[in-house]
């Protein structure tokens, strides 16, 4: 299995504060859900998972709310800035197969956005 990766404007590597403007940017929810979601945005070695969760993001050790069902899972990478799309896995699981990705090179980052032309073919 080979996972796409989608540019962004970000510049390079990627830190969380960037990382937190890409997802508003390129992972935003707000507009196919009802409102009260929030993104949760977890660092791991090669790069950030990004998990649509249901009301506001704890603080501190508190208990991380599950995702949201039929939301929205991504990975942005730290060192390209790229945008992968997953499926509704806990952080962990996606971050431990991401780096595997990486470590394997099936994670292969497209020149550009797939056109709906693109998305209806497949």
């Amino acid at each position: 299995m080979e996972v796409h990766a989608y540019p962004t404007s970000a510049t390079t590597p990627v830190d969380l504060a960037a990382a937190q403007q890409i997802a508003a940017r390129y992972l935003s929810v707000t507009d196919q859900l009802d409102g009260g979601i929030a993104q949760l945005v977890t660092e791991f070695d090669g790069g950030f998972v990004v998990v649509a969760v249901r009301g506001p993001v704890p603080e501190g050790d508190s208990p991380l709310p599950p995702p949201v069902i039929g939301g929205s899972v991504g990975v942005i990478d730290k060192a390209t800035g790229a945008v992968s799309y997953w499926p509704t896995y806990p952080a962990a699981l996606i971050a431990e197969q991401y780096d595997e990705m990486l470590r394997t090179g099936r994670l292969i980052v497209a020149d550009d956005w797939p056109t709906e032309d693109e998305l209806e073919e497949e």
